[in-house]
């Protein structure tokens, strides 16, 4: 009987060793598979840099409006079926917008809404972007789980430039060129946004 079992698992064994022998071999040369670009990423892409006046409709996304950040940069909030939005930021040129940057935002969690309309801490500047929920009833909410902010024109600051001209002299590496309208990702802490429904 160990003899009959024995052989059965040799027999299991060798029949393992033969069909995971393959995985082991040298891989064939093939093809690389084209990856295919996301329709999302291509959509963001096609979309910087674009001039135009009045409205800016884009197939497939509705157009929940916007408004002024800071001059002269504006924020634009575009939403398709599947919850998904879309948030272009814009300079103001010569009566005509051209776009500075875009963000793709997954749909929400359940109960929660985008708001282009948020500031954090003391700044009361509407240049954060939010993901918030809140009651129905309150026109600003501070319950925030995901958060952007958009780069503004920086307001001269007399008492800075003299620092900056100090540090000139000292300093080798020079400070990144502002770039308004950019959006990039930000913390939560002290982000309150108005109600979009409000």
């Amino acid at each position: 009987m160990h003899s009959t079992i024995f052989r059965s698992l040799s027999a299991a064994c060798v029949s393992g060793l033969l069909l995971a022998g393959p995985a082991f071999a040298e891989p064939e040369m093939a093809e690389e598979p084209v990856e295919e670009e996301d329709a999302d990423a291509k959509l963001v892409q096609s979309l910087l840099g674009q001039t135009y006046s009045g409205e800016l409709p884009i197939e497939g996304w509705t157009d929940f409006g916007g408004g002024l950040v800071s001059p002269p940069i504006y924020a634009h909030l575009y939403k398709r079926e599947d919850g998904t939005s879309l948030v272009l930021t814009t300079r103001l040129s010569s009566k005509k917008h051209v776009v500075t940057d875009a963000l793709m935002i997954s749909k929400p969690w359940k109960g929660y809404e985008i708001s282009i309309a948020c500031t954090q801490g003391d700044d009361f500047t509407l240049r954060v972007i939010g993901d918030a929920r809140g009651p129905e009833g309150n026109e600003w909410w501070s319950e925030v789980r995901r958060a952007w902010a958009i780069e503004i024109v920086p307001k001269p600051d007399p008492e800075a430039e003299a620092e900056t001209e100090a540090e000139t002299e000292t300093q080798t590496e020079p400070k990144p060129e502002p770039q308004p309208g950019k959006i990039t990702k930000a913390n939560t802490s002290g982000v309150k946004c108005t109600n979009p429904n409000w």
